[in-house]
């Protein structure tokens, strides 16, 4: 398959050569939706700095932004057609100090093969806890996504250990690279809603976010691999379903158009027993 801008297969004119895009046409044609937009965005952001560091690549860059910027603006307005269409699956209040609430047991059951991209917002992943949370979490969605290719976290910077937090985000986008899961994260100083949003069309939004756990510094007590036993503080869950975002993913028996695409996408993923 060709991963050429296919506005201007035709130019004279050789198109930049960055991966955002052909990573975004890629997540479109397989239809990762989400992902594209943000790599759309990324390429568009790069495609800036190209005209502004090489004056002779200014037009060209500028027919591909305004191309992008369409494409960008197209798919968020898919995206935004499906939200306005949600209806709310589940309300769940969860009461301080109580237990039984990991993220397998409230989120266990919108889990599933359908998902194949995950975009999480989390404003806070600071300290040790907070990554304890989202690593569980992450534990959990690929136990039960068996296609989930493509994960996107946005957070906050940590403003005294920036470097710190760059470098655990990178171990844990390479251990995901390992089951065949592309991780891509990106800072955000404003980010404030916290909410998961998955292709199947299902979205979670937890009033603390992934921390409605109390946290512990205590390593010696039940509830540090069984989140079941955490105990945890109030907080509210709402769980909303729209159409979804991506394409359900084939099975490996039906007609393809794109062989090396289609069987790629129909395979589980690398942590996957089946």
């Amino acid at each position: 398959m060709s991963h050429q801008p296919f506005p201007h297969a035709n130019d004279e004119e050789e198109p930049p050569k960055l991966e955002p895009i052909i990573s975004a046409m890629k997540c479109e044609q397989t239809g990762h939706i989400m992902e594209a937009i943000l790599l759309y965005e990324e390429s568009i952001y790069k495609l800036n700095q190209m005209s502004e560091a090489e004056p002779n690549k200014k037009h060209l860059c500028g027919k591909y932004i305004k191309v992008y910027e369409t494409r960008a603006k197209q798919l968020r307005e898919q995206v935004k057609s499906h939200l306005q269409s949600s209806r709310v699956l589940d309300h769940i209040s969860i009461e301080r100090d109580s237990r039984g609430k990991s993220y397998q047991r409230l989120f266990g059951a919108y889990l599933d093969d359908n998902v194949k991209e995950a975009h999480i917002n989390e404003p806070h992943l600071t300290d040790q806890n907070h990554i304890r949370n989202l690593l569980n979490f992450l534990e959990v969605l690929v136990k039960n996504c068996r296609y989930l290719k493509y994960i996107r976290l946005t957070t906050r910077p940590d403003p005294v250990m920036p470097k710190n937090q760059q470098l655990i985000l990178e171990q844990i986008r390479s251990d995901l690279a390992t089951g065949n899961i592309q991780l891509h994260y990106q800072m955000d100083d404003t980010l404030h809603d916290r909410k998961i949003v998955l292709s199947s069309g299902v979205v979670i939004k937890i009033g603390r976010g992934l921390h409605y756990f109390e946290a512990s510094d205590n390593s010696h007590t039940l509830g540090l691999c069984d989140f079941d036993f955490r105990k945890c503080q109030a907080t509210e869950v709402d769980i909303w379903k729209c159409r979804a975002f991506a394409k359900k993913p084939k099975n490996p028996g039906e007609p393809q158009n794109d062989v090396d695409e289609a069987s790629a996408e129909a395979e589980p993923n690398g942590y996957s027993s089946d």
